[in-house]
Formats: structure tokens, sequence, C-alpha cells
């Protein structure tokens, strides 16, 4: 049907397919813990395994890579919480790009840290203003 098996005893079983066709697209990025927005370009080729059936196979700078939808994560600050966007949104959305791209260096290298939990800090201040309310409310009370 169009598929053989190689004759060759030192291929054998190996099955010959026709040639599928490879594609550029680029992939649109955003993780969602430090908010950096990036595109990685894959080599997708598309081919038919003789069966019917259809591969796929993604590669990124000449090696095999999980789809963009899969295993991502964040260049920045190793974050596995990243989504993706359509192919193309950041075309549409220069200002984005823009905006990732202009980060100043303070502002990098401060990225680079664990924010500060700020659950702490606002527990200590509930309590200071509970605290000094009911000493204001023990003033008010005796005068």
């Amino acid at each position: 049907m169009g598929h053989e098996i190689s004759g060759d005893p030192s291929t054998k079983g190996v099955v010959r397919v026709p040639e599928g066709f490879s594609t550029y697209e680029t992939w649109p990025f955003e993780c969602l813990h430090c908010l950096r927005v990036w595109e990685e370009e894959y080599l997708v080729r598309r081919q038919s395994d003789g069966h019917g059936n259809d591969v796929v196979i993604w590669t990124r700078e000449g090696t095999q890579v999980q789809p963009p939808w899969s295993g991502m994560f964040c260049p920045h600050c190793g974050c596995g919480s990243v989504t993706t966007f359509p192919t193309g949104y950041l075309a549409h959305h220069a200002e984005i790009t823009a905006r990732a791209a202009a980060v100043p260096p303070a502002l990098e290298a401060a990225g680079r840290r664990h924010p500060t939990p700020l659950l702490p800090y606002a527990l200590l201040a509930i309590s200071l203003l509970v605290f000094t309310g009911v000493e204001m409310y023990g003033q008010a009370i005796r005068h």
C-alpha cells in the first residue's frame, strides 16, 4: 500500500513511511508566579506512522522536547505554574512584550528572591489595632 518493510537484514522491522512536514511555531507563555512573559520557538514535525496514526514531534534548538502545554517551567523563577496564549498573541500585544523586556536591573535582581510573606505582618498590625482600640475604649469608659 505504499508502505513497505525494508528487505535489508540490518534494518529488519523498519517501516518506511511517507515524509511528513515541519513547521515553525512560536508559543507565548506567562509565568503565573512572577508574571514574566516570553516566547519559545518550536520546530514541529508532523508525519504518519504508517498505520494511519499521526505523529507530532516537538523540537527546540535541535532537541526533542515535550509539547508547550506540558512541563514548561519559567526561565526566570523556575516555577512550573506557566500558562500559554494562542499562537501569535504577543505579536498583537506588543506592549506586553515591551513591558516584560523593560524590567529594570534592580527589579530583575529582586525578582529572584522569594517575596516576603505578608500574613505575619498583617496579623501583627491587626493585633496592635485591636489592643489600641481596647485601651482607648477603656480610657473612654473611665472618664
